[in-house]
């Protein structure tokens, strides 16, 4: 009896997305359980009950308990702004994006998990602009955003903390392998939701964040403008054009380098947006981006920015307050994540709680 109900309570869809979060193609794993694919595509389809002996077999192929295949949340796609990020990347094969989405999903799962520990209640709202209300100016909703959140003139020093402030959850991952940024996630029931490549440098990685909020704050339908928009955003939330105007006056390459520490942007964001605002002539960009080409500095800009204290600390909070508070080891968070406790670790390093978050028992 025991046998049968263990067998009725498998999803099917959670083998396939474990599959593929492990990168494995379905002949790959139909032939390390010594199956035919045909069988194996017919469990993952429901067509087919799987027996015990094969549960067993595809959890210890899968590296995972076999309650990972029994948990009973929704699965979710791609974000909305995954279509024209995954054209930009067309060399990129499906199997590599499909396991990024895969991975995805598993910490949405573990995210709504974790929730039901706490209650916790953002500083500030995260808004929600349409940009036909606003006539396509998107640098006033960068600004709406920044008056918001109170976030005085100049550069933003700490943009995770202003996210995190409004209760977005910020979550780093490893997406080298897709070369994607980042993908944002607005689900019901839930925070806001970044997942972010924590592979690349500092100042990427806070403009990331800026064109990823962009989404939030703008997009609830895909739309063909919106990478462009939510670039806009970021470039108007990072740099205001009334407070870097004069920055930006006839920049030069040394004079970038001099102010990329400052506002925390790229040496090429800032180019970018001198040629935006007018600071420099149509022939000055045009020479920097030579000199920038012939320097390599569009591989490799010669100045680097510290972390300076700027990483997400929301989630390992409410993982922390799980366990000090709550009395949860980790073995029994693994047990909860549907996961071993290797995997566990890798995905989630604990760290210090943060003190803008209020979380209530």
């Amino acid at each position: 009896m025991v046998a049968e109900i263990k067998s009725a309570a498998i999803r099917p869809e959670m083998i396939e997305l474990r599959r593929k979060m492990l990168g494995l193609s379905q002949k790959e794993l139909a032939q390390i359980i010594a199956i035919s694919q045909g069988t194996l595509s017919k469990i993952e389809q429901g067509l087919k009950p799987a027996t015990d002996d094969q549960i067993e077999n595809i959890a210890n192929a899968l590296n995972c308990p076999v309650e990972f295949f029994m948990m009973s949340e929704r699965l979710y796609g791609g974000p909305i702004s995954a279509n024209p990020m995954y054209r930009k990347k067309a060399s990129v094969s499906m199997k590599v994006l499909d396991k990024l989405v895969a991975e995805v999903n598993v910490r949405i799962a573990h995210l709504r998990k974790l929730l039901q520990f706490v209650d916790f209640e953002p500083e500030y709202e995260l808004p929600y602009y349409d940009p036909d209300d606003y006539e396509d100016n998107i640098e006033q909703i960068a600004r709406n955003v920044r008056t918001a959140w109170h976030i005085p003139r100049g550069p933003i020093k700490n943009l995770v903390e202003a996210l995190e402030r409004a209760g977005v959850i910020i979550i780093d991952c490893d997406m080298e392998d897709t070369s994607l940024s980042g993908l944002s996630y607005n689900l019901s029931g839930l925070p806001p939701l970044i997942l972010i490549n924590k592979n690349q440098p500092m100042d990427r990685y806070r403009f990331t964040l800026a064109h990823e909020l962009g989404h939030l704050v703008m997009h609830r339908a895909p739309t063909p403008e919106m990478e462009e928009e939510a670039n806009s955003f970021a470039a108007e939330l990072l740099m205001p054009a009334s407070d870097i105007y004069n920055d930006l006056r006839n920049v030069s390459i040394e004079r970038a380098a001099a102010l990329k520490p400052f506002w925390r942007t790229s040496m090429a964001a800032l180019f970018y947006r001198a040629k935006t605002l007018n600071a420099i002539t149509a022939g000055q960009s045009d020479w920097i981006w030579r000199q920038m080409s012939i320097k390599r500095y569009k591989v490799d800009e010669p100045v680097k920015l510290d972390v300076n204290g700027e990483k997400p600390t929301l989630l390992n909070a409410i993982i922390d307050h799980a366990k000090e508070e709550l009395g949860y080891d980790q073995n029994e968070l693994a047990s909860i994540f549907n996961l071993f406790l290797p995997e566990v670790n890798q995905l989630y390093s604990l760290g210090t709680q943060n003190q803008h978050l209020r979380l209530v028992n």
